[in-house]
């Protein structure tokens, strides 16, 4: 007996005849809603794209305008963070000079202490010999000279310097020219100080200009861009008006698109499944008779210098220890973080602020291998000899932003991490972050891989 509810082999396949006519049915249906929309007349075409074009030439112009403010800021903010740079290397100058004088200073006060330790053995050999009476005939002129202090300096000073020549006296002359050169060492350092005092209020001045330029140019390219924006958004507006009646038929012509590159990707999934199919089989008949590989290698590395792969990843590690730390202007150094510098550039809380600038991060990230300055124009020349090319990037790699083209332009820097993306601290305000590379600055220069 057959199960009830069940149906016949020949029942299951008439069932699906049956599904497969209804689909072929219902078909036409489903592209009759697919249909093109109404296609404006040609003359509708012709008067909407005149419209069209006019419009967009406005607000291309409108755009070419916005563009060219943007990139007059970035030259500006550009010249800025070079003023900045090189008001933190003067700063870095003058530290030097000050430590460097109070070493004199304190080679001055230790020359002193010999020098009033000398004369007090001197003195109490000159009284010792006066009191026992040893030399020779001074001894009856001491008692009747009107200076005695001259007769001993002019007698005993003699006699006790030849027969003491590695004594007291001769520690007094050694101790006297030790305090007079350390006396010169000092001057000579606080003339360094002033100088690099002097270099710093200049550099501090230019920066100034620098940022009041800055500043008034922003405003005016802000003012700028706010009442060219009111007119492209207008013109937006009215062109979307006038094409409102060919936005159905694109649409439509995007959906055959989409549905055309969905066809095209299914039957570019077959082929690839066969291809794989087909790789198998090949592997499956080669595994029994062997066959021989091949062998990838890396790409050559500029040889000479002690730069390797593991010590650019290993900057990168210190560098990226302080994600999220904020910028501080002039801060930082191969030790760490340091307080920043307040400055009247937008850098006004600085001072209050402990992280890095953006060639104080340098610094540390590579301080156990290199010395750097606290200059990003310097560290491209100091860093190394090797300057890869935007497709060769390895991670540890400075990638540098130059205002004008040249070395002595470059106003920004940056460390590579891989992946197309730096590790940058960017300005006040801001916090150490990890970037694309070419979203960094404006005027991109070029890089230079340390140890090399």
């Amino acid at each position: 007996m057959r199960r009830p509810g069940r149906p016949r082999p020949r029942l299951v396949a008439a069932l699906a005849v049956l599904a497969t006519v209804a689909s072929l049915v219902t078909a036409p249906a489903f592209l009759a809603e697919a249909a093109p929309p109404p296609n404006p007349t040609d003359g509708q075409i012709s008067r909407a794209q005149a419209q069209k074009n006019a419009l967009a030439d406005e607000v291309g112009q409108l755009s070419a305008r916005a563009a060219t403010l943007q990139a007059q800021l970035g030259q500006m903010r550009a010249k800025q963070e070079l003023a900045e740079q090189k008001l933190a290397y003067a700063l870095q100058l003058l530290e030097q000079a000050k430590q460097t004088a109070q070493q004199a200073r304190a080679t001055a006060q230790a020359a002193q202490t010999q020098v009033e330790n000398a004369q007090l053995e001197f003195v109490a050999y000159a009284q010792a010999s006066y009191m026992s009476g040893t030399i020779g005939g001074t001894t009856g002129s001491l008692l009747t000279a009107d200076d005695p202090n001259v007769l001993l300096q002019q007698g005993a000073l003699e006699q006790y310097q030849s027969s003491h020549q590695l004594g007291a006296i001769n520690d007094l002359q050694r101790a006297k020219v030790g305090k007079s050169n350390a006396d010169a060492a000092a001057r000579k350092a606080v003339l360094a100080q002033t100088s690099a005092a002097d270099a710093a209020a200049q550099a501090k001045q230019a920066a100034d200009d620098a940022v009041t330029a800055t500043i008034a140019q922003e405003q005016q390219v802000q003012q700028s861009i706010a009442a060219n924006q009111t007119k492209l958004d207008a013109a937006r507006l009215q062109l979307e008006t006038l094409n409102g009646q060919r936005a159905k038929y694109e649409a439509w012509q995007k959906e055959q698109a989409r549905l055309a590159e969905l066809r095209r990707k299914r039957a570019e999934e077959r082929r690839r499944q066969a291809e794989l199919a087909r790789q198998r089989a090949e592997r499956n008949q080669g595994s029994s008779g062997g066959g021989g590989g091949s062998s990838w290698s890396p790409p050559p590395t500029p040889s000479g210098g002690s730069w390797s792969a593991s010590r650019g990843q290993q900057a990168v590690n210190r560098a990226e220890r302080y994600l999220g730390w904020m910028y501080a202007w002039a801060g930082g150094n191969a030790g760490g973080p340091t307080r920043g510098v307040c400055a009247g550039d937008g850098a006004y809380n600085d001072c209050n602020i402990v992280g890095f600038d953006c060639s104080g991060l340098v610094m540390y990230a590579w301080g156990p291998y290199l010395d750097l300055a606290h200059y990003a124009a310097t560290q491209y020349t100091q860093a190394g000899s090797y300057h890869p090319s935007s497709g060769n990037f390895r991670p540890g790699d400075l990638l540098f932003w130059s205002s004008d083209g040249t070395i002595g332009g470059i106003h920004h820097v940056a460390i590579y991490v891989g992946g197309g993306n730096v590790i940058q601290a960017p300005q006040s305000g801001s916090v150490i972050q990890i970037t694309p590379w070419d979203e960094v600055s404006w005027g991109y220069f070029g890089a230079t891989r340390p140890l090399t």
